[in-house]
């Protein structure tokens, strides 16, 4: 866990209903508050997936700003196939995902798996689905240590999104900070697997052509584990900003883009504070 010298009061428990009547993303305060990283390896061959992705959507419902989330897709579950009807041929992976799958160990406990801010629950760090609202919950109520405010600019004539990422310490912080930006794509049409015993509203089970995928990681622009912003006992008010361009290739689809930042403290890998911003 960090080592935090002072902190902000808590936020009153609940106070991430802000009183919106679940209209997520509107009238939402203008102060600062803390963005949980809901980390979500998945296949599109793994049949139990589907629910686990719905569990992450369901959580975004119920504490709205407050949750973002990565799709990664890892190991067998995500591996191509060479069927006649195109099925599972699509390369969903990517080589950060690769890199976290190996040092987390994710695929090699079953799939679906996920984390909530890299932080342990009932002293496991790599969750079951089921297990990730209580991630949450812990969370969410805590003011937050960091700001992160994401300025985007696409250029569409060269398909070439600018990034602005800036963060502010709000509290003295000891250890070591990184920060990682990553882009993702939102509601990618494709095959996925859907176990019978395990269905999701909407969908068939078995092998579903159609089926969307929500929050898919597409590419890192700073590597797998980022770029340091601070180091050593950090005190209160210590801004960073970072600017990094990607050329997006074709293939993604730019209004359904968003990049997603977060800094981590690297010795323990929590997941301090997290961003999201559409890249349109």
């Amino acid at each position: 866990m960090l080592f935090v010298i002072t902190s902000c009061d808590k936020i009153e428990q609940g106070a991430f209903l802000e009183d919106t009547e679940g209209k997520c993303g509107q009238d939402l305060p203008s102060f600062p508050i803390r963005k949980i990283l809901i980390e979500d390896y998945t296949g599109h061959y793994c049949g139990n997936c589907p629910k686990a992705a719905e569990t992450a959507e369901s959580l975004k419902e119920i504490y709205c700003d407050h949750i973002v989330t990565i799709a990664t897709h890892v190991g067998f579950f995500a591996a191509t196939q060479s069927n006649a009807d195109s099925s599972y041929a699509y390369d969903f992976t990517t080589a950060m995902g690769d890199e976290l799958d190996t040092q987390f160990g994710i695929s090699a406990q079953g799939l679906p798996r996920g984390m909530v801010n890299r932080t342990e629950v009932d002293n496991k760090l790599v969750l079951a689905y089921a297990a990730w609202g209580t991630g949450v919950d812990a969370l969410v109520g805590l003011a937050p240590d960091i700001d992160i405010d994401i300025e985007n600019s696409y250029n569409a004539a060269t398909r070439t999104v600018t990034t602005e990422v800036e963060s502010e310490f709000l509290n003295n912080l000891a250890g070591t900070f990184n920060v990682v930006v990553v882009i993702t794509e939102d509601s990618i049409v494709n095959w996925q697997n859907i176990y019978p015993f395990n269905p999701v509203p909407g969908y068939p089970t078995g092998d579903v052509e159609n089926y969307v995928h929500r929050h898919v990681l597409r590419s890192s622009f700073n590597s797998t584990w980022g770029e340091e912003i601070a180091k050593g006992d950090v005190v209160a008010n210590t801004t960073t900003t970072k600017t990094y361009t990607m050329v997006l290739p074709d293939e993604w689809v730019e209004d359904r883009c968003s990049v997603v930042a977060y800094v981590y403290e690297t010795s323990s890998n929590e997941v301090v504070q997290a961003e999201d911003s559409k890249v349109k």
